[in-house]
């Protein structure tokens, strides 16, 4: 079984005049780190953390998280750009609203900093340090309109804390999360998990074309389905009809003139 990829988020300074450890926190600044870690790891992406189940580290205060498989590439896409100044392709604005907050909070509590760390040999970005000190890119305008939607795409995953289903599009890498009722999961036909069609209510970003805070409205009925009788029978009937034409596409050539 692969293991997922994971990342260590540190916390690391002084609360009364005691290094922080797992031995010593306050309660509010812990409580709002593992708020900052959950939202960084799942950025504009719909669901939560709460079965993943985490490291504690000895030293600073340290979360070792692993990375959801749906968001793993986008984090690792993000974390790389965060310290860059291309403009060209920008972070997760809800990452960078994260980042920005724990500089802003180092910036007054000068004993503090954060720390980003991935874990294992092939990582894709580099350790992040985020002090009084660090310089982040500037959020960028990001426009998120309302949207209906009709989804194609295969359902992996259904259910939770918080009922959604995991939804592979086909024209994307990353499967899309939807909120659901527990009712709408009830209605619709087994077997679940292939593929559906949604209509949906949500958000999708104007310059990225990313969707976020996706709501099922309906699962739309749809059954693809090839009557291999009956295009045998269309075969059959074709063949006969055109048995006494040498060249189909000679004749049509000259039907059209």
């Amino acid at each position: 079984m692969v293991q997922p990829a994971t990342v260590e988020f540190a916390l690391s300074g002084t609360a009364h005049g005691v290094e922080i450890s797992p031995a010593h926190v306050p309660f509010g600044l812990m409580r709002k780190f593992h708020e900052d870690v959950e939202r960084l790891v799942l950025g504009s992406n719909q669901g939560s953390l709460v079965d993943t189940l985490v490291q504690v580290k000895q030293g600073s205060y340290a979360l070792v998280v692993p990375l959801p498989d749906n968001v793993r590439e986008s984090f690792e896409s993000d974390l790389s750009l965060v310290a860059g100044q291309d403009d060209a392709a920008s972070p997760d604005p809800v990452r960078l609203n994260v980042l920005h907050q724990w500089q802003k909070r180092a910036a007054g509590e000068r004993s503090l900093a954060y720390f980003i760390r991935p874990q294992g040999s092939h990582v894709r970005f580099r350790e992040l340090k985020i002090d009084g000190q660090t310089t982040l890119r500037r959020p960028s305008e990001d426009r998120w309109v309302p949207v209906e939607l009709l989804l194609m795409g295969e359902v992996r995953e259904a259910g939770g804390v918080r009922t959604n289903i995991h939804v592979h599009l086909r024209d994307q890498t990353d499967p899309v999360i939807v909120a659901v009722s527990p009712d709408q999961l009830k209605a619709e036909a087994y077997p679940l998990f292939r593929e559906k069609v949604m209509r949906v209510l949500g958000e999708r970003n104007q310059r990225t074309r990313t969707l976020r805070k996706l709501r099922l409205l309906e699962f739309v009925p749809y059954r693809p389905e090839f009557d291999e009788a009956a295009f045998a029978r269309m075969t059959a009937a074709g063949e006969k009809a055109w048995a006494d034409v040498p060249d189909a596409a000679q004749w049509v050539r000259e039907h059209r003139g």
